[in-house]
């Protein structure tokens, strides 16, 4: 299943948005691979990442 998540990351002082779309077995587990995917691309900690909104994509 094909997960798309958007919030906002704080980067430094400023915050940016983000949307992405991760394919995982589960929505908990969808959620770990974004924390993972922008703590790899950003280099931010978990506590950094503010997800607004989950929607499983057909």
């Amino acid at each position: 299943m094909k997960f798309k998540m958007s919030g906002e990351i704080k980067l430094g002082a400023q915050k940016r948005k983000f949307a992405k779309e991760v394919e995982a077995e589960s929505e908990g587990h969808a959620v770990e691979m974004l924390y993972k995917l922008l703590g790899a691309q950003n280099g931010t900690k978990r506590r950094n990442v503010k997800i607004a909104e989950i929607s499983k994509v057909a």
